[in-house]
């Protein structure tokens, strides 16, 4: 979709197909709630991306997606949310979250390579990895941000030239910045815990992501259950109410019983990576919560609350 004013020339697109996009790229997409009108007022500048710029959130390394996401949605005063169009996770399996389909605040003031300083909100989507900048990035999500990046300058039909760093893109317009930074599988030799002397190589950073254009799609991973011996998690739900109910389904606790405590798990995300590591599953992070709570091949619900989140009249011990 584009919407255009010729009065002011501005040209402004929602990318409602960027999840499309991603999935026919092989990559593990979760739709974040209400992105598909998600972005900044058309009255703040155009958004017209003809390529990618890469972040990291330089956030720690302990946080949560959850914490990211919240951070890149709110924003600060200098630059109101949401301050990217996705989101890379740092935890396996490495999902890709899509936040906005609109202009973002991630870019600032820059410039591409052989042009003038410029308007990056406008030119580039932006990505933000989940990454203090001062550790090892995991090689498997190394490997998905290539495969994110890859995707949308193949479905976009964008050049490998116009997959861009902050770093490269930022200081030629007094915009100081360094991510992405940290070693990494293709630069294990930046130096850890200095940031600001770690940025990534774009040359080896776009070769990098040619690489993985050469390879072609791979489909997330895939674990069919069967029999009995399948982990399943169990979600508690109040059989008071009317069964498949918004209400039935209101107690958010899932674990698996033969494996480790888990509870109140507070958002969809924390349910589908408890799903995830009980079931190898990956297909979990491309489903809704209404469809996992009801595959019983992933969530065996039982039932009320009692206490801490042990099933009623079933206590197995101190929780």
């Amino acid at each position: 979709m584009i919407l255009t004013r010729e009065r002011i020339k501005l040209t402004y697109r929602v990318l409602t197909d960027l999840a499309d996009v991603l999935r026919a790229g092989g990559c593990n997409v979760i739709e974040y709630s209400g992105w598909q009108s998600r972005g900044r007022p058309t009255s703040t500048g155009d958004f017209d991306p003809s390529g990618v710029l890469c972040h990291h959130t330089a956030s720690p390394d302990s946080w949560s997606d959850q914490q990211d996401i919240d951070c890149i949605l709110a924003g600060n005063s200098s630059a109101p949310g949401p301050i990217s169009q996705l989101y890379q996770s740092r935890f396996s399996p490495w999902p890709i979250y899509v936040l906005a389909a609109g202009r973002a605040n991630h870019g600032g003031k820059g410039r591409i390579p052989g042009q003038q300083c410029d308007d990056m909100n406008a030119r580039l989507l932006g990505i933000e990895a989940g990454q203090s900048g001062s550790t090892y990035w995991p090689d498997g999500m190394v490997d998905n941000y290539a495969k994110v990046v890859s995707a949308l300058i193949r479905g976009y039909n964008w050049g490998l030239n116009m997959v861009l760093l902050h770093s490269v893109t930022g200081p030629p317009c007094g915009n100081y910045k360094i991510d992405p930074s940290g070693p990494w599988k293709q630069e294990p030799g930046l130096p850890l815990n200095d940031p600001g002397n770690s940025s990534w190589d774009l040359a080896t950073w776009q070769q990098f992501v040619g690489n993985q254009s050469s390879t072609g799609p791979t489909p997330p991973p895939v674990v069919t259950p069967t029999g009995d011996d399948v982990a399943k998690c169990i979600i508690h739900v109040d059989e008071t109410q009317p069964a498949g109910s918004a209400e039935y389904f209101r107690y958010n606790a899932v674990w698996n019983w033969s494996g480790p405590w888990r509870y109140n798990l507070p958002s969809e995300l924390a349910v589908k990576q408890a799903v995830y590591e009980n079931t190898g599953d990956g297909t979990v992070f491309n489903s809704v919560l209404g469809d996992i709570i009801r595959n019983p091949a992933w969530v065996q619900p039982v039932g009320v609350l009692d206490g801490y989140g042990a099933v009623a009249g079933h206590d197995p011990g101190d929780v």
